[in-house]
């Protein structure tokens, strides 16, 4: 197809050609049908990754109290233990003191601090730890 070759005055030509006319081939047509599949494919992983972001930020959001949960249940046999020994520590400076001669048991000099006298570890434990006096489940 050939240009026409006249100008008009602006230096423009005269005549504009016609847009090619464009006519889908079987091809291009199976491409669009590819294409609009992969997307639909896509749009499905992205919604099931977004499913399984929301399941993991929901574990994670609870990572927190199950952490606290199982230090707790560590923590209570050995506060249990710690509780059975003061209880034991208080029966053997009894009995030590029963087992001294001669001395009035007001006046006994002790061997080790008396119970009273220290600061009371289990309750500061406990306080510590949020159990505020009361055993966890």
């Amino acid at each position: 197809m050939e240009l026409d070759r006249s100008t008009t005055e602006s230096g423009s030509p005269a005549v504009i050609p016609p847009a090619p006319k464009w006519q889908p081939s079987a091809a291009s047509v199976f491409s669009w049908h590819q294409q609009r599949e992969r997307q639909e494919e896509l749009e499905q992983e992205l919604a099931k990754t977004r499913e399984e972001l929301q399941a993991m930020q929901a574990l994670l959001d609870d990572l927190p109290a199950l952490f606290e949960d199982k230090f707790r249940q560590r923590l209570q046999p050995m506060l249990e233990q710690q509780q059975r020994l003061l209880e034991d520590n208080a029966d053997l400076r009894h009995h030590l003191l029963q087992l001294q001669p001669g001395s009035e048991p007001s006046r006994q000099r002790y061997l080790m601090p008396r119970q009273e006298d220290r600061p009371r570890m289990r309750q500061a434990l406990l306080h510590a730890f949020g159990f505020n006096g009361n055993r966890a489940a």
